[in-house]
């Protein structure tokens, strides 16, 4: 049996060990999974653990996804696109890393049909999962444009920086939220209001918990196509899974691990 796990500080409420359970329980591994929190004077330590240990692969979270890069050997072409990573594999003590959430946004896009060749997009936010979102569109042929409160600050990024005030006056095909507003426990926040989705097609909320915040409540009321982050968290999951096993799900047991994760939430946005 392989032993895998998360490393992040703090991890409280992660749901990552039930949804690989359920991707191992649907793959037939044989496989388990912690998490381990790990202050921060003790990740060099851990990772050398890892070699010592023949542990296969781990995941990685806050704040450490960029944080670890001085001890890895090898980094995927998308992490270092990225400029972080989520996920490390373990093979004859080399550590090499790569970054799936990429993985979780195309299953968003995929299972959805949504198109993204010449379409438009504001991202809100301007952190990792922003950029992972930006780099995702831009490289399917979608015009991209980050948002944040303070744009002169992002000046630095590849994509052009607006205001919420600009967002207002603008339109787009896609939004993206990649805040915290709207994650539990204030899940009556929302980073726009209700009337300023009338100039969007389809709303993508990065957050998971709720199931649906205000603003997938608000898109469902104006009649957009919309989805909340699950299915980019699975998504990423699943490709890591992939990437530790050397092997490749198909796309009927993706979803039969889609459809167990959602059963423990009420509604299904999709």
């Amino acid at each position: 049996m392989e032993f895998y796990g998360l490393f992040g500080y703090p991890l409280g409420h992660s749901l990552s060990p039930q949804i690989h359970q359920i991707i191992y329980q649907e793959a037939q591994i044989e496989a388990a999974y912690k998490l381990f929190e790990v202050p921060a004077e003790d990740l060099g330590r851990t990772l050398d653990a890892m070699r010592v240990l023949d542990i296969r692969g781990a995941n990685v979270t806050i704040p450490y996804k960029q944080a670890l890069f001085p001890y890895l050997d090898e980094l995927s072409a998308t992490a270092k696109k990225l400029g972080a990573v989520n996920t490390i594999k373990q093979v004859d003590g080399k550590l090499r890393a790569y970054n799936t959430d990429y993985d979780g946004i195309h299953l968003c896009f995929k299972r959805r049909h949504w198109q993204t060749q010449d379409k438009t997009a504001y991202i809100l936010g301007t952190g990792g999962a922003a950029q992972a979102v930006a780099h995702y569109l831009t490289d399917h042929g979608a015009q991209v444009h980050l948002v944040s409160r303070q744009p002169d600050q992002h000046l630095d990024k590849p994509w052009p920086c607006l205001s919420y005030a600009q967002v207002k006056e603008g339109s787009a095909d896609y939004l993206v939220n990649c805040t915290p507003l709207g994650m539990y426990p204030k899940t009556a926040a929302s980073p726009l209001e209700a009337a300023d989705l009338d100039r969007f097609d389809h709303v993508f909320d990065t957050i998971y918990n709720p199931y649906e915040t205000q603003l997938l409540s608000d898109a469902k009321a104006a009649g957009k196509a919309y989805c909340n982050g699950l299915d980019m968290l699975v998504g990423q999951a699943i490709r890591s899974v992939e990437i530790w096993e050397d092997q490749k799900f198909s796309p009927s047991v993706v979803e039969k691990i889609l459809e167990r994760v959602k059963k423990g939430y009420a509604h299904d946005p999709a």
